[in-house]
């Protein structure tokens, strides 16, 4: 054998076991980087996780926020609708007024029929008249405008009262007996 063939059996099992330490090594080179990818992919998916937990929460925020906006805007389209019927009530009053004084004075089946459709109207509307005489005069839903006799007991109404949906619409005016002392 020649030097030259020598050198190359030498080398030729250099060679194999060479290649099966470079397969031994790729298997152990490929199962870090599968290692590192399953890594890889596990961080993204937790980034991801975050991110649609962050949406998540800014969705229910502005979903709660547009709820309450909702109903802020019908609590206050209701607050309008009342104010404006007060304004319109409290126009309406005086013309009730004038007919309760002319109801005392002139006896007409007509006039009375009129008036009781007024107060009905009224009342489906959320009006209600303030009782007064004989009830201890309350400053909250009175006005006295004379004080007569003795105690704090309403004697008389000049000028009947009226609550819109349980708040005052316009106070009685009423003559209270003098408080005894």
């Amino acid at each position: 054998m020649d030097q030259d063939e020598k050198k190359k059996q030498k080398e030729a099992p250099l060679h194999s076991s060479s290649s099966e330490g470079q397969a031994k090594e790729t298997k152990e080179e490929r199962g870090v980087f599968e290692e590192h990818d399953e890594r890889e992919k596990h961080e993204e998916h937790d980034k991801h996780e975050c991110k649609c937990d962050e949406y998540e929460g800014k969705y229910k925020r502005a979903l709660a926020d547009y709820q309450n906006l909702e109903k802020r805007t019908r609590e206050e389209r209701s607050e309008w609708i009342k104010s404006s019927a007060k304004d319109i009530l409290l126009r309406l009053l005086p013309v009730l007024d004038t007919l309760s004084l002319a109801n005392k004075h002139i006896e007409n089946q007509g006039l009375q029929v009129t008036l009781q459709q007024f107060l009905d109207v009224l009342k489906q509307e959320g009006v209600i008249k303030i009782e007064t005489v004989g009830k201890k005069f309350d400053p909250h839903l009175m006005e006295a405008v004379e004080q007569v006799g003795e105690g704090d007991e309403v004697v008389e109404e000049v000028r009947e009262g009226y609550l819109l949906h349980d708040k005052l619409l316009r106070p009685a005016q009423v003559r209270v007996g003098k408080r005894s002392e």
